[in-house]
């Protein structure tokens, strides 16, 4: 049952809705989805289609994590639900229960987010060399929704934090939009909507900047100078800031009467520590991590976790390393603090200015939009709670270390990182304290080896006193860690 779906042509024989009210279509025909909470359940199962969403997230997602709000029996309601939702979908394949949770075996292409998300992505990879072709996607894009919010209708706070992120995501994208607008001399065209931003969005120095730009284009320049006077003093008044210097330049040179281009280069962040150079046997974790990674128009997030010792805090700057020509607008990293403080600090580096007292939901939603519409990698390492540093956003990924399983959206690819088999530990040691002398005592190797563990830092380590100590042997290294 295939038929070719109106957006981009993608045959498929289900199309779902989320841009707007949450809806569901079928060879034409609309389907019934039921009662609210019945709809709940199909979101959560539609956000990451094709992935298992454990049933705890579900009830998380329905009722909130305050076990004192839920039903009586909340494991049951969510089978029910599912029951109803497979009958009205037609498809007893379709919604499957597996390992703890259940599974939506749709593709990304029947979810009208994923293409809307696969649009704006391609669009910010095209604005500064083709605009128009830029402009043509953009405007394509924004055409899939059929109301000023996503998932309307829907209750739960799963649902709504999909509602913060998405209209995060739109205001982003709209500001790719009008500033593609403003290079393509389209000024008149875009002052009118810019007018409407920027008085629903009184503290955003970005819209601003466009609608001074788009003020002064269309021969409004005292009008431009009197909105950046107000801007400064609002921004003062309630946040304690002067203007950014990008805003605060466009206008100088407004009141000087220079020419001022419209695109603004944003920051690109790059704050990967170095690689390891000698990192050994884990070509197969680094193959699966850069598949998940480099998923088109996704947002996916790897997670890397092993016994102390393991090495996974290195294999994921590695890997992150390996991936980063697929995130040109920047790699943010964190390893430790306070979700707040590293939220600010990747703020900062995004090129936002947060205020000092900011609340963490405040950051993360600020986060999020300087987020959407670029392609950024983050790595998140030894943090206990990294869920609030994750980008969740279309073209953006997540590279996390040492989190517990439940620190991991639930479709997260999780890697377990064990020891090194033997003839890759052998291979370490021989990198960095000389293949010569691993050559000439094998067995006192493998006996330093097995005293390791098999675990890569325990490894380095010993042979990096190896390297040291060029007169030492390697049995009478095994024998001083023995006395240690």
């Amino acid at each position: 049952m295939h038929r070719t779906l109106g957006f981009e042509g993608w045959a498929v024989g289900l199309e779902f809705r989320v841009l707007g009210p949450l809806r569901a279509r079928c060879d034409g025909r609309e389907v019934d989805l039921g009662r609210p909470q019945q709809r709940a359940v199909l979101a959560a199962l539609l956000l990451p289609p094709g992935r298992l969403v454990p049933t705890d997230r579900l009830v998380e997602g329905l009722w909130g994590e305050d076990d004192a709000r839920w039903p009586k029996d909340p494991t049951g309601q969510i089978g029910t639900h599912v029951h109803r939702l497979r009958r009205a979908l037609g498809e007893p394949g379709l919604l499957v229960a597996a390992a703890g949770g259940y599974r939506l075996g749709v593709p990304r292409e029947a979810v009208d987010v994923f293409r809307y998300e696969g649009a704006v992505a391609e669009a910010v990879a095209l604005r500064h060399q083709d605009p128009a072709r830029a402009r043509e996607l953009l405007v394509r894009a924004f055409g899939a929704w059929a109301g000023p919010r996503a998932l309307d209708g829907v209750p739960g706070p799963l649902a709504e934090r999909g509602r913060e992120r998405l209209a995060a995501g739109r205001l982003a994208a709209l500001k790719v939009r009008y500033d593609v607008d403003l290079a393509l001399g389209r000024h008149t065209e875009a002052l009118g909507p810019l007018g409407v931003l920027a008085a629903d969005h009184p503290q955003d120095e970005e819209v601003h900047r466009l609608h001074l730009l788009a003020l002064h284009r269309c021969g409004r320049t005292a009008q431009a100078l009197a909105e950046y006077e107000a801007l400064r003093e609002r921004l003062d008044r309630e946040l304690g800031l002067e203007p950014t210097a990008a805003v605060a330049e466009l206008a100088e040179r407004i009141r000087r009467g220079e020419a001022v281009a419209a695109v603004r280069a944003l920051p690109r962040p790059c704050q990967l520590p170095p690689d390891i150079p000698d990192l050994v046997g884990r070509a197969g974790l680094v193959r699966e991590a850069e598949q998940a990674l480099r998923a088109a128009g996704a947002s996916p997030v790897v997670g890397l976790s092993g016994p102390s010792g393991s090495g996974a805090s290195a294999l994921a700057v590695h890997v992150a390393h390996a991936v980063q020509d697929s995130f040109p607008d920047g790699q943010l990293y964190a390893g430790g603090g306070e979700t707040g403080a590293v939220l600010a600090g990747f703020l900062r580096a995004l090129g936002e200015r947060p205020a000092r007292s900011a609340p963490v939901e405040e950051l993360s939603a600020r986060y999020r939009a300087a987020l959407a519409g670029r392609r950024v990698l983050v790595v998140v390492d030894g943090i206990a709670d990294p869920l609030g540093l994750l980008p969740g956003v279309a073209g953006c990924a997540a590279v996390v270390a040492g989190a517990e399983p439940g620190g991991l959206p639930g479709d997260a690819v999780r890697l377990a990182v064990g020891p090194l088999e033997p003839h890759d530990a052998f291979e370490l040691l021989a990198r960095v304290a000389g293949a010569e002398r691993v050559r000439r005592e094998p067995e006192a190797v493998a006996e330093l080896a097995e005293v390791c563990g098999y675990l890569p830092v325990l490894l380095r380590t010993a042979a990096g006193r190896l390297a040291a100590r060029p007169q030492w042997t390697v049995a009478e290294l095994v024998r001083w860690l023995a006395r240690a």
